[in-house]
């Protein structure tokens, strides 16, 4: 049997496909399931980790969840084990769009079936506000970093600008910030006794 933190591409792929078919909501409404099952349960990654595979996630296009668990999956597997895995992730809401597609167009119109979805649409909303609390919590505390935050959710309130800009932004300032201590640990240096 493998130690955690070396999974099969079969325990990969199983994974996924639970993953897959219980991950209502898709984007951050699952990161939630993802961290539970990947980090806290199996073992697979830290805390550390995931974060930083959520934020190169981000900036890549496509799907956020998609992008997310490839990019994990590829890490703990490699090639194969990532196409396996994406397969595994997408093939219960593939089966299931198709038999509720066929199932909503005949009853769209039923005050039963709105009302439902209405009832998903809060749930899904109750999902995010908490995956948004999680992160707040878990947030990097260093002022630099609480201001970079600040200024991208001021930005995105005020002009709508595309998140990639934000993310972009937000890496900059912090190597910029890094590349500032950096100097100023080079300039507080002593210098060396002259002649």
């Amino acid at each position: 049997m493998d130690p955690p933190g070396e999974p099969t591409w079969w325990d990969i792929t199983r994974t996924y496909l639970k993953i897959g078919a219980i991950g209502f909501g898709g984007g951050y409404a699952v990161v939630e399931l993802i961290q539970s099952e990947l980090v806290v349960k199996r073992r697979w990654l830290t805390a550390q980790r995931f974060q930083n595979m959520i934020a190169l996630s981000e900036m890549a296009p496509g799907a956020f969840t998609v992008n997310l668990l490839a990019g994990i999956a590829y890490r703990l597997g490699g090639m194969g084990a990532m196409i396996l895995a994406t397969a595994a992730l997408i093939l219960p809401s593939f089966v299931l769009i198709l038999v509720l597609a066929g199932i909503f167009l005949a009853w769209q119109d039923n005050m039963l079936v709105q009302s439902a979805m209405k009832g998903l649409t809060a749930g899904v909303v109750g999902l995010l506000i908490a995956v948004v609390w999680d992160l707040v919590k878990r947030a990097p505390t260093h002022w630099c970093c609480l201001v970079i935050g600040l200024v991208a959710f001021l930005l995105e309130l005020a002009f709508s600008i595309n998140p990639i800009w934000l993310i972009l932004m937000g890496g900059m300032a912090g190597a910029i910030k890094v590349w500032a201590m950096g100097f100023s640990r080079k300039g507080s240096t002593p210098d060396l006794p002259t002649r």
